[in-house]
């Protein structure tokens, strides 16, 4: 089992803050952990990982004021080693307003060396060796639990437990093929728009792209009801109703009234989706 610090008020996280200062620490590698309408509804900052290279920590953001948050994640020193971070760049962004600070993302220099498998397991287990146990186990987890379990706390330790030798391992590739220009320009070329408009995966589908301007005007406004019902009893919008169940009525109204709703989702607020759907 892997030795580990707990950070679950403000004071604590200041303080180590202040410590990382104090020391004079470099770099240190950071993780996330974090609910995507899986379990409840909306997307939620769950777990901060961070190995410094002395210690490890996990730190509840649930518990911890925005502002210390953002005065931790907002550092300019140290360095912040992350693996694949745009997700959790955005997520931060769009919970807290907050622009992760001095951040360098590994995953460049894999596609920089044009590695034949991206993901951090296979980059692991190619050039470090690490078997990573357990994923799928955890792929579902519900990180906003507490307490949290032991076997997933171990679990998301591992994601930051190796970035400092995979980042050293990665850059003397690089520096030995000569490749460094070419890691300049990806870095470069990689900066993510926070403020960019995105376009939800919902709207993305192969049965909304073959829809006509008068059907897609009918299933976005679906989409509304689902956010609205799925904001009001705190569950994933899929629960409320499918992305198969919305090109369904968006073609029959009536439709609705044949949906095998979630068990989740009790009698009164079916007949409320249901008035709702068909009033629109």
């Amino acid at each position: 089992m892997t030795e580990y610090r707990e950070i679950k008020t403000t004071a604590e996280l200041a303080a180590y803050r202040k410590s990382l200062t104090e020391k004079g620490v470099k770099k240190i590698a950071m993780d996330f952990e974090a609910e995507f309408n899986l379990h409840v509804y909306g997307e939620h900052l769950c777990l901060i990982q961070v190995y410094d290279g002395a210690d490890f920590l996990l730190i509840d953001p649930l518990k911890i004021d925005r502002n210390e948050l953002k005065a931790f994640l907002e550092m300019k020193s140290p360095v912040k080693l992350f693996f694949g971070a745009d997700s959790d760049r955005m997520l931060v962004y769009k919970q807290f307003g907050i622009k992760i600070a001095s951040l360098f993302d590994i995953q460049h220099l894999v596609e920089v060396l044009e590695l034949e498998k991206k993901g951090l397991d296979s980059v692991l287990a190619s050039q470090l060796n690490v078997e990573v146990v357990k994923k799928k186990k955890f792929q579902r987890y519900n990180w906003l639990r507490r307490p949290l379990d032991e076997e997933a706390k171990e679990y998301a330790l591992g994601d930051v437990e190796h970035l400092f030798r995979l980042s050293e391992v990665l850059m003397e590739q690089i520096v030995s093929r000569g490749l460094v220009e070419d890691m300049g320009f990806r870095i470069a070329a990689g900066h993510l728009d926070l403020d960019r408009k995105t376009v939800p995966g919902i709207f993305k589908t192969p049965a909304y792209k073959k829809m006509s301007g008068a059907q897609k005007e009918k299933y976005r406004r679906l989409v509304e009801i689902r956010e609205e019902f799925a904001k009001k009893l705190n569950v994933p919008p899929n629960t409320i109703l499918t992305k198969q169940d919305l090109a369904d009525i968006t073609y029959d109204t009536a439709a609705v009234k044949r949906v095998q709703f979630n068990r989740k989702v009790r009698d009164g607020e079916k007949r409320r989706i249901i008035e709702a759907v068909i009033k629109s």
